[in-house]
């Protein structure tokens, strides 16, 4: 039975239940103000999974909030990936406010000043309705969402949410994973924001990426051990004339998934074995890596100016034969090497054969991105909380990922199940695909959301995944194991602030003594007093707020 069929009543008052599940379906993006329209979303997973009928929660319970003629203000710096817009262009937003009779006004920050703009507007006495974190999702709130309920910024959400959210504490409760579950609540156990949910671990969006020609025309296998990848590039280099066979990132350490660092048992950065935090580049380990980078460096297998390149002269390396492997996103450079190669991924490196690294960069089913929160200068608490339940209610949620049924995309009759819930499969029209006014890089700003408050099909909803690339990126989250990751914890207002201090100072030095070493300007005999300075630097001290905050995490 799907995920839609049980739920009765959930059309209003005075129209009739549609009798078959096309029909059902074919309301998504109809018409009628969203109050007068319930769920039919997570909720009824709920009744799914537990075989029981419950009674009707959004028709019974917050009809009394009409949001006809209610104005929002919502703070929200700019998703982009194409042109930048404002979500007066989005035709989706439009959409949402004819269904719901709202009145939505987007307050935008400049491109680059989202930080500064934010912690001007917490600092002003004129606060929005709304505010949108946008890419910085909870660290725009430094010292965690606790700390801006008690100055009086945003508002708990809680109660509000048991009444007038249905839908999202349901998607909460049965979309997402038991041990997950714990990410949408503070430390002090409240909910504060309106977050994404995923269905599922979205795919892993950064490794290592080769040009797959190359590779099959010297006859290599996909490479795993560091001999191997030595090899490889060695090849390169000699073989294909590469001059920079390896792109390092910036910093010599790929701070997402860490990479080749990984193959010693250690993090890119913070990271935790049974419980204990530890900070990857003061490690005994970290000397062997980079021990093996300068050697590739010396060798001339790594890009001599790795640490000044930016993505224009990546991409150039890249597609000229300059370089044949870099550590990067697969949908970036995927789309850099159209027409040139296709691209594939190497194994996580490893020491030896057959061994599986613990880290790697992990999607939850979270989405603290393009989170929504309420202030305390909202008039109307009720009504936005209403509004923005939206997004996980079937109607909702259909629309926000896949735009206008019959316009951007069709039902295909088919569902996808994920976690016991099935959901609608769809295809695209060639006004998404292939529309001669909107690449499908803008085509996505303008005609759907791509993150934002509501359940977020990333792998489904993103029109621009190459299929190619998105087997790259689904290698990248199988073939890795997160045993040493630290889930999504938060420094408290004292330790963030104190936190903030330290890292700025850390990083500082580290990018500099690491950039040495590899490049050989700094010998590895030294590491032991790079070691001694980064504790003088206090690394320590943000190793003990980062166990505090993963206690606290544990205690929820």
């Amino acid at each position: 039975m799907s995920l839609w069929s049980k739920r009765k009543g959930w059309l209003h008052k005075g129209l009739a239940l549609a009798a078959s599940f096309a029909l059902v379906i074919g309301t998504v993006g109809c018409g009628g103000k969203a109050d007068n329209v319930s769920s039919g979303g997570p909720e009824e997973a709920k009744q799914e999974k537990s075989g029981t009928e419950t009674a009707e929660t959004s028709d019974n319970v917050n009809e009394d909030v009409s949001l006809d003629g209610v104005e929002l203000t919502i703070w929200a710096p700019i998703y982009w990936v194409g042109k930048t817009m404002t979500y007066d262009d989005n035709e989706v937003w439009q959409k949402v406010q004819e269904d719901m009779g709202i009145k939505l006004t987007f307050i935008h920050p400049p491109a680059g000043e989202e930080t500064e703009q934010f912690n001007l507007m917490i600092a002003s006495d004129s606060l929005p309705d709304i505010i949108c974190t946008g890419w910085g999702g909870d660290g725009l709130f430094i010292g965690g969402r606790d700390k801006y309920v008690e100055d009086g910024v945003i508002i708990p959400l809680d109660d509000l949410i048991d009444t007038y959210a249905p839908d999202y504490k349901a998607a909460i409760e049965n979309v997402v994973v038991k041990e997950q579950q714990k990410d949408f609540y503070t430390d002090d156990g409240r909910i504060t924001a309106f977050y994404g949910i995923s269905p599922y671990e979205e795919w892993c969006y950064n490794g290592i990426l080769i040009r797959q020609d190359w590779m099959e025309e010297l006859g290599l296998a996909r490479p795993y051990t560091m001999e191997q990848y030595e090899d490889v590039l060695t090849q390169f280099k000699e073989k294909k004339g590469a001059q920079s066979p390896l792109i390092l990132p910036k910093s010599g350490i790929d701070g997402f998934s860490g990479v080749f660092m990984t193959a010693w048992g250690i993090g890119p950065g913070f990271y935790q074995e049974n419980g204990t935090v530890k900070y990857g580049p003061i490690q005994p380990e970290f000397k062997e890596y980079l021990k093996l980078m300068n050697d590739w460096y010396e060798k001339g297998l790594i890009d001599k100016d790795f640490s000044t390149r930016d993505d224009d002269a990546m991409k150039r390396m890249m597609t000229t034969g300059v370089s044949g492997m870099i550590i990067h996103s697969p949908d970036t450079v995927g789309a850099w090497m159209e027409g040139v190669s296709p691209i594939m991924t190497g194994g996580y490196p490893v020491l030896e054969e057959g061994q599986r690294v613990n880290y790697r960069l992990t999607n939850y089913q979270v989405r603290p991105q393009f989170s929504y929160s309420i202030t305390t200068a909202c008039k109307n608490p009720e009504a936005a909380v209403k509004f923005l339940n939206y997004g996980y209610t079937k109607e909702g949620y259909m629309l926000y990922n896949y735009g206008i049924e019959g316009e951007t995309y069709n039902l295909t009759g088919e569902t996808i199940t994920y976690n016991g819930i099935e959901y609608p499969k769809i295809e695209y029209t060639d006004k998404m695909l292939n529309n001669p006014d909107y690449p499908v890089l803008d085509a996505i700003l303008t005609f759907k959301t791509h993150i934002g408050p509501f359940i977020r099909f990333e792998h489904e909803g993103n029109p621009a995944l190459n299929m190619q690339n998105a087997e790259i990126r689904k290698a990248l989250t199988d073939e890795a194991d997160t045993g040493l990751n630290i889930p999504m914890t938060t420094l408290n207002a004292e330790e963030g602030k104190e936190y903030a201090r330290i890292m700025n100072q850390i990083q500082t030095y580290q990018d500099t003594a690491v950039l040495q070493f590899i490049m050989g300007t700094k010998s590895l005999d030294e590491f032991d007093s790079y070691v001694e300075d980064m504790k003088k630097l206090e690394i320590e001290t943000a190793v003990s707020y980062q166990q505090a905050a993963l206690e606290r995490y544990n205690n929820r």
